[in-house]
């Protein structure tokens, strides 16, 4: 899924970025005061864990149905749950079940988020107008995408999202594949259904969440690609560091030691 072409969509990039990049210096303070202004913020940080756990053992059973086929695991499978013995170099470990979608939820038609994001991180009327536009343009490109179309008004789509791009973005590398990138959705939204915020959380808190995730994803992307064409190596550099200051705020763990594989 080449989620880094949305940004191609976007509203006035270059001008965008090369304002940011002179102006606003990539970071500021309104990151932390607009994610920290409700209180889905804090559950956030505990998912994670859980996310790792559930990708691990979606990574174990591929791999085993990679050596022995699917048939040979699920029978395999049973016979465990059966209390049999497995054939020797079979390891079993129960399938990954599908999310219940706790994340999910109805989408108010209007919603203010756009509009504070841009009034937290800009320090211009133009500044703020265009981190607006682009919050917007992103959630709209985001949620045209057909890879997307389970992801959308989805608390665990827009965490993906954003752990995917802000990590390529941080790391300066290459996508991973869609099964990767699907396969993460699901262990997200399984950390999500086991997170009682979450259970418990409106409709409004979970869209605002959602909005605030994909235009925290949008900002880097717009000013990390417009440097990519440019070949601009200190707005590149930029990028990725406002990637990686987003990925602490919101796991608070350095983003060289985050992993979904």
């Amino acid at each position: 899924m080449h989620k880094l072409a949305l940004v191609v969509t976007l509203w006035a990039t270059s001008a965008f970025s090369q304002s940011w990049n002179s102006n606003a210096g990539g970071w500021n303070t309104g990151y932390g005061t607009v994610y920290g202004s409700f209180g889905m913020a804090m559950a956030t940080q505990n998912i994670y864990d859980s996310m790792r756990l559930n990708m691990q053992r979606s990574t174990m059973r591929a791999a085993m149905i990679k050596k022995h086929g699917l048939a040979a695991v699920e029978k395999a499978e049973r016979e465990a749950k059966a209390g049999k013995s497995v054939p020797p170099g079979m390891q079993v470990t129960a399938p990954v079940p599908q999310s219940k979608h706790t994340g999910a939820f109805k989408p108010a038609k209007s919603t203010p988020y756009a509009r504070q994001l841009g009034d937290a991180l800009g320090s211009t009327a133009e500044e703020k107008r265009a981190i607006s536009q682009i919050a917007v343009a992103t959630r709209q490109a985001f949620e045209a995408q057909p890879e997307t179309q389970t992801w959308k008004n989805d608390v665990a789509g827009a965490l993906t999202f954003f752990l995917l791009g802000n990590l390529t973005i941080a790391a300066d590398a290459e996508e991973p594949t869609e099964e990767a990138s699907q396969a993460l959705f699901n262990a997200i939204g399984l950390a999500i259904d086991a997170t009682p915020e979450f259970a418990r959380a409106s409709q409004k808190d979970k869209q605002q969440l959602y909005e605030v995730l994909i235009g925290f994803t949008g900002v880097p992307l717009a000013i990390y690609t417009d440097a990519k064409e440019r070949g601009d190596a200190r707005q590149l550099q930029q990028a990725r560091e406002l990637s990686a200051q987003l990925l602490k705020l919101v796991f608070k763990q350095d983003a060289a030691q985050l992993q979904f594989k």
